[in-house]
């Protein structure tokens, strides 16, 4: 009957850590999939074959995106980001994941009929 008692804890444990272990990595890709909706239409003309940017961002107490880097070597695209991303709001969802800084990367492609 012991066993039975330790083999029932090790599942409950085993099944809440896998639970647990699922929901970060679920809100990150929600939080990446609003970014990118954020940052569809770029409202400047793309000179270059493809444009690129590496940002780093924070959500603050109130569930707002906080961008801290633009780093690109055009400042079209720096300002595109800042003005479509800085202290936009989030999902309440997303908004829990706590003190952390990510890092994405941006690449905005020439149109085909440009």
């Amino acid at each position: 009957m012991k066993k039975l008692t330790i083999l029932f804890a090790v599942f409950v444990l085993g099944s809440t850590q896998i639970f647990a272990s699922n929901n970060p990595t679920n809100s990150e890709q929600q939080l990446r999939n609003q970014i990118a909706t954020l940052l569809e239409n770029p409202g400047f003309k793309v000179d270059k074959q493809q444009l690129k940017a590496n940002i780093e961002f924070t959500l603050n107490g109130e569930g707002e995106i906080v961008v801290l880097t633009v780093d690109s070597e055009d400042l079209d695209v720096e300002s595109f980001v800042k003005s479509r991303l800085n202290y936009k709001k989030v999902d309440s969802k997303i908004s829990n994941i706590g003190n952390k800084v990510f890092k994405i990367s941006l690449k905005i492609l020439k149109s085909e009929g440009v």
